[in-house]
């Protein structure tokens, strides 16, 4: 059943065309020489659909409110008590999390589909099918499918044998902001997911002028990223086998020239000259949980201790140390946290496909060259089982030490790996005298829809 509603107001269509857009994160580029248009403009040409494809603030910005209910940081009663209700919400997992009745959690990601649409139906009038076409058509599917794989992480349950009876997503797959859809089903929801990323693939370059826009190996990297969350762990290998074939470089920890603790945040600012990157996405929500000077976050002790001495990331990615490290690095090289996609990222994936698969020398074979690049230089030294299992226990360790403050990526581990007894964490946290608690597979590892949202639609919201 479809329904009547304006869900995003676009008209007027602001093009910010990319000399404004792409300058935040790309200052030292040379952009197109092309003016900002604010007016009622109907895009129509290929580099119209192009120029809103480049509005970094909408295209290139992800939530990361499941951060804020993951398990690698801790607030003092002090800092709990300052932070804003909805960051405060979200830390003791509380039933009502936004302060509002709508919340950009949800918005935010729906805008990066409508705008997605709006390309996708305007080029089906462009006679043309030329590299220019196929570049803007394959970065409108990258970015649809990769607001609906993050707004699935957060309102959707993980996914399961129960997927085709579990709620996904309300797909939009048009630009007629008059309709809208019910939720399908989870199953569906990740199936457009898969759909998009693999047309996606099909059609990006290899290359691209700018990390805010997406190349095909990144279309490989989610199209891994969303098998992994489904357990199929062969497909999942084999996407992220695509994108390391394509871009498979990592950073050597041991360049000074791009990471040093002399800088703020370690890592090279607006990304530039940076190996690993596939896609650049940030996330400006609850500064307290980045890398920013302001930050309130402290690291557990757990996490922090479990680095090596010799692991550059101890110091790359932390400031002092615990029970006072707060985090510092990240691939934003900046304040915000990253929220896209990177080839360590994309080795992480495979070698944990590879030890579930039973496949141990390959698993360890990603998993040591990747390490290789974040120790000190001679200090490696290899890790080495035999034991699948054995070998899966130390990658996922190595993932979260990895990617602590990446994306979702910590809480999106939490939920998938629920599924797995031997894996299951029940999280706690003190806050003024008070204990909460997160058991596995708890109702409250999704996220409520915003009220506002279904009051306009009747959509069914999440339990909690």
């Amino acid at each position: 059943m479809k329904r009547s509603f304006i869900k995003i107001i676009l008209i007027p269509v602001y093009l910010f065309l990319s000399a404004a857009l792409l300058l935040s994160c790309e200052k030292e580029d040379k952009w197109l020489d092309i003016k900002a248009v604010k007016s009622d403009v109907v895009p129509e040409t290929l580099a119209d659909f192009q120029a809103l494809l480049d509005n970094t603030s909408i295209m290139n910005d992800a939530s990361s409110a499941g951060l804020a209910g993951a398990d690698n940081f801790y607030f003092t009663d002090a800092d709990y008590n300052a932070s804003d209700e909805e960051s405060r919400n979200l830390y003791i997992w509380s039933k009502n999390i936004w302060s509002s009745e709508a919340s950009v959690h949800w918005n935010n990601s729906f805008k990066v589909i409508e705008y997605s649409n709006i390309v996708l139906d305007g080029i089906k009038k462009i006679e043309d099918s030329g590299t220019e076409y196929r570049n803007v058509k394959g970065e409108a599917l990258f970015h649809r499918a990769f607001a609906t794989y993050n707004l699935a992480q957060l309102f959707c349950k993980t996914y399961t044998s129960s997927a085709l009876s579990d709620l996904g997503l309300p797909l939009k797959k048009s630009s007629d902001v008059n309709i809208i859809d019910d939720r399908a089903s989870l199953q569906d929801t990740y199936q457009q997911i898969i759909v998009d990323a693999k047309d996606a693939a099909a059609l990006l370059p290899e290359s691209q002028p700018y990390t805010q826009r997406p190349v095909n190996a990144a279309a490989y990297g989610l199209l891994a990223k969303t098998y992994l969350i489904m357990g199929d762990y062969t497909n999942a290998a084999l996407y992220a086998g695509k994108a390391i074939t394509l871009r498979g470089q990592l950073l050597d920890y041991n360049n000074t020239a791009l990471v040093n603790t002399s800088t703020t945040y370690r890592f090279p600012a607006n990304t530039k000259n940076m190996p690993e990157m596939l896609f650049y996405c940030q996330s400006n929500s609850y500064r307290h949980l980045t890398a920013a000077t302001s930050s309130r976050a402290l690291i557990v002790p757990e996490l922090y201790n479990s680095y090596d001495n010799n692991d550059l990331r101890k110091t790359l990615f932390y400031s002092a140390s615990a029970p006072t490290a707060k985090y510092r690095g990240g691939y934003t090289g900046k304040g915000q946290n990253f929220s896209g996609i990177a080839t360590n990222e994309i080795y992480l994936i495979r070698a944990e496909c590879f030890a579930r698969l039973d496949n141990t020398n390959a698993a360890l074979a990603d998993l040591n060259l990747l390490l290789r690049n974040r120790y000190k230089t001679n200090t490696y030294i290899n890790k080495a089982t035999t034991n699948a299992e054995e070998a899966l226990t130390i990658i996922l360790a190595e993932r979260r030490k990895e990617l602590p403050f990446t994306s979702n990526v910590r809480w999106e581990d939490l939920r998938r790996l629920n599924k797995e007894a031997k894996f299951q964490r029940t999280l706690t946290r003190v806050v003024n005298a008070t204990t909460f608690t997160l058991p596995p597979n708890d109702n409250r590892y999704v996220l409520p829809i915003p009220s506002l949202e279904i009051q306009l639609t009747s959509i069914q919201q999440n339990e909690r």
